[in-house]
């Protein structure tokens, strides 16, 4: 993959799934339950898996649900951050917190490189709730 900052990184994709698009989904996002792009604060949408390949709305494609794999990141990310979802709900991969997270960076990367994110499944609880 050309857009990895390391050349020779690797993920280890343990998990699938087969997830119907409810939207028009890129590859290497983070996706929510419903088959859209999952969204980071202030509207919350947990991440469920980061997509293989891009799909229209109504198409079948595989999630990878276990262990890592790259995602794009919108902004520079150092390694062992807290990652979540973007809020602009691109599913590109932001910096979260301890609190508001779905992943860690494996790497340091710049904004609109692939980063390897080790998933980690952890429910949002939105700031207020």
């Amino acid at each position: 993959m050309t857009n990895f900052p390391i050349s020779g990184l690797q993920h280890d994709k343990q998990h699938g799934i087969t997830v119907v698009a409810t939207t028009a989904i890129e590859a290497h996002r983070f996706i929510a339950y419903d088959g859209g792009h999952a969204l980071g604060t202030p509207d919350l949408k947990d991440v469920q898996c980061i997509s293989e390949t891009a799909a229209q709305p109504g198409e079948a494609f595989c999630g990878v649900t276990s262990y890592s794999y790259p995602v794009l990141a919108s902004e520079a990310l150092n390694r062992g951050d807290y990652v979540k979802p973007a809020a602009d709900g691109s599913g590109r991969a932001a910096k979260g917190s301890a609190a508001e997270h779905s992943a860690r960076a494996l790497h340091a990367v710049i904004a609109g490189k692939l980063v390897e994110c080790q998933l980690v499944h952890h429910v949002n609880v939105p700031s207020g709730n």
